[in-house]
């Protein structure tokens, strides 16, 4: 069975979440992040979780990347790392 991936964006302003989005679609979160509207002093918090599956030490665990971003370039950048076919399960 495939993993199911889990896309999850917060936009954070003077320090309090104005807006999140939680998705499997890949293609909504792209829509979603598109409307999200830039201003100074704001940045967004950014989660893949790629679902649990056995560690190096023989434990299940929950897999994810996260970060946080100032720029809608560094945005869709990470994104985009995140979702690589290499680093996919």
């Amino acid at each position: 069975m495939k993993p199911r991936l889990n896309f999850t964006y917060k936009v954070i302003r003077n320090d309090k979440i104005t807006a999140k989005c939680q998705t499997h679609s890949l293609r909504r979160f792209y829509h979603r992040i598109r409307t999200i509207k830039w201003q100074k002093g704001q940045s967004v918090y950014l989660r893949v979780n790629y679902g649990k599956a056995l560690n190096n030490r023989g434990e299940i665990t929950t897999f994810h990347n996260d970060g946080d971003y100032q720029t809608k370039g560094e945005l869709l950048g990470a994104l985009a790392a995140f979702t690589e076919k290499d680093t996919l399960p």
